[in-house]
């Protein structure tokens, strides 16, 4: 062992004590005897070079010169002057000229291992309580002082509706003030600036009139919706997004749905206000602004999504009726006048517009590039909303005719209406529809706000489809074919063609339409047998599969969820979450939707195809069911009997239910008990029924094989003949009535 090794023991075995204080005093007397043969201080008004264990400084007691430097003795063997420890910043010592007890202290843990001393740094210690209370008080202060300085201007209602009015007198005046100073100083934005700041102020202030629903009556009263709809052409477009936003506040439909009888009424005076409000309304003035407003910037984007948002707001709000409200209270006022009719949002949107084609736009091509898949998805949720409204279906008559949004002219060049004539070119909304399915023909979404934004277009192309004329652009625009292409890829996008196909050869119920029945051909000519009857076969490897990034594919929980079934009942509800629960439904859901759709889709062609059909359509319908020993036989009658039981089973857990007392006590159980069976699986029930009674009275082979296969199921001919006439029942007179009374007579 070494002599450091050896002084060590002798200190610890001969006064006692830890090991860590016999090194401290080694350490002590090192030092002490190391330091006593050099000066402690040499006086030096300058810099005369380096010195061997010193270090150049100035302190308020000795003043300017050479101090011994203690950490270059801390040295006690050869082997320690290799260590990587770093000499320590001139800053550690203080300005009184105890540094070097400062950083003693902060070094004082050691450890020894062979021939080497360390010095350690102990790790800081953590702030107590009451110290981030402190830091906590202390931010707190920062924001209050700050919010101060900012000085943001808040609405003052103590004084009930005199101060709403009084502020309300201070807004027009804000108005009147900021206007005239844009009049007369038009090209120096200095001058009108202040003024536009503090109108701006005044705006967002009103937005706390949000949680005063009682004072709507009074805001309303004095005049205040009329000024602030007018700003919205104002040359700012701060300040119009401004009084969007406020709109946003005050036209939410949680506020109407969560108020009072009065509260309610203040909300209808409201929305009456702002719809009714010049020749296309407030929505129409609001929509005006999205002309003004450029893509790419930040700030103007959020101004777009809060013109979304509001649009959105009103529509609620019309559904959940407080248009019809308001006008009910201005008839119960107006004795004698003529009654005030009634204009959904819808329809001044759909009309008045041309909010549909900019959506359109935007969600295609157009805005690819510099819309956010966010954007992008806002703009499909409403777009979707909007076409699903019944009076879309009036008031869109052609989806593929949209009148552009015009712009404001920003020049007087010569080439500006050569330009603007361009872009008047009507919008195909169809073709930009598909265009949007396309992009997913042969990929999956690749995130859940994709998976939606796609089911938004689906949806939409839809509800466009109920009208006829939309019927017949989508078939010259390829529509059929491109559906037929996303249900091989067996894709995501599969899902949505299945439910387009299923509304593009449907149509009304009560009469046959030449677009559906041109459809349901084009259906057939474009090979849609090879993808329809392996899904109504029920082939798994046929349908189309979900993206990983929805619920129903969400392939993890589905395989745990496999695992849990090896369980009993009991351990699987135990461990089975929330989140597992949503998938397993989701997954259910969406084999469920397609094998519906199937059945809906063989269905509608059963119906519009007849003998006067291009390349024997009928004839080649009526063969499906005959080749391979008639197996789409068996399959029919494997679909009639599962949903003839689930509709039974919900007939009876209806009549069990408390609903039908009050059904029967209203006098309507039977109509409630028809309702029940058609949502338990009636609805596909009988459609099955009308695709087998189609086939026995075409086929003889299938007609005969059809009755022996249904006595195997102890069953027979009567249960469809029964299903058909059960759907006859609930069907108006029209042509697809007499149909099925054909096939009644015939089989």
């Amino acid at each position: 062992m070494s002599a450091i090794s050896s002084n060590i023991n002798n200190n610890v075995n001969g006064n006692g004590g830890s090991i860590e204080s016999a090194i401290d005093r080694i350490t002590s007397d090192a030092l002490a005897a190391s330091s006593a043969s050099q000066k402690d201080f040499i006086l030096s008004s300058t810099w005369q070079g380096s010195k061997s264990g010193y270090y150049f400084g100035t302190t308020t007691q000795k003043g300017t010169g050479y101090y011994i430097d203690i950490y270059s003795k801390q040295q006690l063997s050869p082997s320690a002057s290799h260590s990587n420890r770093k000499r320590p910043r001139d800053d550690t010592r203080g300005v009184n000229g105890n540094g070097d007890a400062e950083a003693n202290d902060r070094k004082r843990k050691v450890r020894f291992g062979q021939d080497q001393i360390k010095f350690i740094s102990p790790k800081p210690s953590k702030p107590n309580s009451a110290h981030l209370l402190q830091h906590a008080k202390q931010l707190l202060k920062q924001a209050e002082e700050k919010q101060e300085s900012l000085n943001i201007k808040t609405l003052d209602l103590s004084r009930g509706p005199a101060s709403l009015k009084a502020f309300i007198k201070n807004l027009t005046k804000s108005i009147a003030k900021n206007e005239l100073l844009r009049v007369e100083h038009p090209e120096d934005p200095s001058v009108f600036m202040e003024s536009e700041v503090a109108l701006y102020e005044d705006i967002s202030a009103l937005q706390d009139l949000a949680a005063n629903v009682e004072y709507f009556h009074e805001f309303v009263k004095f005049g205040a919706v009329d000024q602030l709809l007018a700003l919205l052409g104002h040359g700012n477009n701060d300040v119009a997004l401004a009084v969007i936003k406020l709109f946003v506040e005050l036209l939410d439909p949680g506020l109407f749905t969560g108020g009072d009888v009065k509260s309610k009424e203040g909300m209808a005076a409201l929305m009456a206000a702002f719809v009714g409000s010049g020749s296309s309304g407030g929505a129409g003035l609001v929509i005006e602004v999205l002309a003004r407003l450029k893509d790419g910037e930040e700030e103007e984007m959020k101004g777009i999504d809060a013109i979304f948002t509001l649009v959105e707001n009103l529509m609620d709000l019309d559904q959940l009726g407080t248009l019809r409200l308001a006008i009910s209270f201005e008839n119960d006022k107006d004795d004698g006048a003529v009654a005030n009719s009634y204009i959904s949002v819808a329809s001044v949107v759909c009309q008045s517009t041309s909010f549909v084609a900019y959506l359109v736009e935007k969600i295609g091509e157009g805005g690819a590039h510099v819309w956010s898949i966010a954007a992008k998805l806002h703009a499909s949720e409403l777009l979707a909303t909007i076409l699903q409204h019944e009076d879309s279906q009036t008031c869109l008559a052609n989806l593929s005719l949209l009148k552009p949004m015009s712009a404001h002219a920003e020049s007087n060049d010569d080439r500006v209406p050569a330009k603007k004539q361009i872009e008047q070119l009507p919008i195909d909304g169809i073709e930009c529809l598909l265009q949007c399915v396309a992009a997913f023909r042969k990929r999956d979404p690749s995130s859940e706000e994709e998976c939606e934004y796609l089911e938004n277009i689906f949806d939409a192309l839809t509800a466009s489809l109920l009208n006829e004329k939309n019927v017949e652009e989508f078939l010259a625009r390829q529509g059929i074919e491109l559906m037929l292409r996303c249900i091989n890829e067996r894709l995501h996008s599969g899902f949505g063609a299945m439910k387009v196909l299923f509304y593009a050869v449907s149509g009304p119920v009560a009469r046959k339409s030449i677009f559906y029945k041109k459809a349901a051909e084009s259906f057939v000519d474009a090979g849609g047998f090879r993808s329809l009857f392996p899904i109504c076969m029920g082939k798994r490897s046929a349908i189309p599969k979900p993206s990983i990034n929805c619920d129903a594919g969400n392939i993890s929980l589905l395989r745990k969820y496999a695992d849990l079934n090896k369980q009993n009942d009991d351990e699987k509800k135990k461990k089975m979450s929330k989140k597992m629960k949503q998938v397993v439904g989701g997954s259910r859901d969406w084999y469920h939707t397609i094998e519906m759709n199937a059945i809906q889709i063989l269905y509608s062609l059963t119906r519009h195809l007849d003998e006067n059909s291009p390349n024997d359509a009928k004839a080649r319908l009526l063969a499906k069911f005959i080749e391979n020993d008639c197996e789409k036989c068996d399959r029919m009658i494997e679909l009639c009997l599962k949903y003839d039981k689930k509709m039974r089973q919900a007939e009876y857990l209806y009549f069990k239910s408390d609903e039908a007392e009050d059904a029967e006590a209203n006098g309507i159980v039977d109509l409630a008990a028809l309702n029940a069976k058609l949502e338990g699986g009636g609805e596909l029930f009988y459609r099955v029924c009308a695709v087998i009674a189609f086939a026995a009275a075409g086929s003889k082979r299938c007609h005969h094989y059809l009755m022996e296969q249904l006595r195997t199921q102890s069953s027979g001919i009567g249960l469809i003949k029964a299903g058909c006439e059960e759907f006859i029942s609930v069907l108006d007179d029209g042509d697809h009535r007499n149909q099925l009374i054909t096939y009644l007579k015939n089989i």
